[in-house]
């Protein structure tokens, strides 16, 4: 996890504008995204991981080696929208490939919106996730 992280990390401060319009920030994002996507991609790690056929939904990156899921928000702007959608989808691919489990969903994001994310998130939502689920979440900041 340690280089999927770190190389984010290093993407994430050559390409992040500090001063944009929206237009600029959202193809700042994308080209993080698909930087990060290129260069973490392998035998064991897969991206753009489609979670079921009947609909268009993809994890960010699954490393198969270990179970875990990667999804990124860049922004930290409402990073909770994200992070429950990203708990559907990996719910949800879990339904679809029960013997590919994924055990664990880890979300990045800036440090405002983990910031934000870790007073919202109720910790007996975590619980439910990690009993009737098995899935462990970490919150990671860029």
């Amino acid at each position: 996890m340690k280089d999927i992280i770190g190389t984010l990390r290093e993407i994430h401060h050559k390409y992040r504008l500090k001063n944009s319009d929206v237009s600029g920030h959202t193809k700042s994002a994308q080209r993080i995204t698909k930087e990060w996507q290129k260069s973490i991609e392998g035998d064991l790690i897969r991206v753009e991981v489609v979670v079921s056929t009947s609909n268009h939904e993809k994890i960010d990156a699954v490393d198969f080696s270990t179970s875990t899921a990667y999804e990124l928000k860049v922004s930290g702007k409402n990073a909770h929208h994200e992070f429950y959608k990203d708990i559907s989808k990996v719910l949800t691919y879990n339904e679809y490939k029960p013997t590919k489990r994924i055990t664990k969903l880890v979300f990045i994001s800036e440090q405002s919106g983990i910031d934000s994310l870790k007073k919202r998130l109720d910790p007996k939502y975590c619980q439910l996730l990690r009993r009737v689920h098995k899935l462990d979440i970490e919150l990671v900041p860029i």
